[in-house]
């Protein structure tokens, strides 16, 4: 298996920090056709800060090492087989 990571579909960077926003945010901040896509961190804050929205007080970050990444997504894996 050849190793992965998600990857921004913004700037194309590899994103090791998982973050969340409520809802609202997300979608102010978000063009409408990457709202169900990986964005990193620094597009987020980038074109959130250009609109002027206030993210930082509602903002979640968790680190995601390579190993976690692999773990979950051959978790997932199996569960889409069975």
């Amino acid at each position: 298996m050849s190793l992965s990571r998600e990857i921004c579909k913004l700037c194309f960077r590899i994103n090791p920090v998982g973050f969340s926003v409520p809802d609202r945010i997300w979608k102010d901040t978000i063009p409408q056709k990457y709202h169900t896509e990986v964005v990193c961190l620094f597009c987020f804050a980038r074109l959130a800060d250009e609109k002027l929205i206030p993210w930082d007080r509602n903002i979640k970050l968790f680190p995601v090492s390579m190993h976690t990444h692999l773990r979950e997504v051959n978790s997932q894996n199996k569960k889409d087989k069975d």
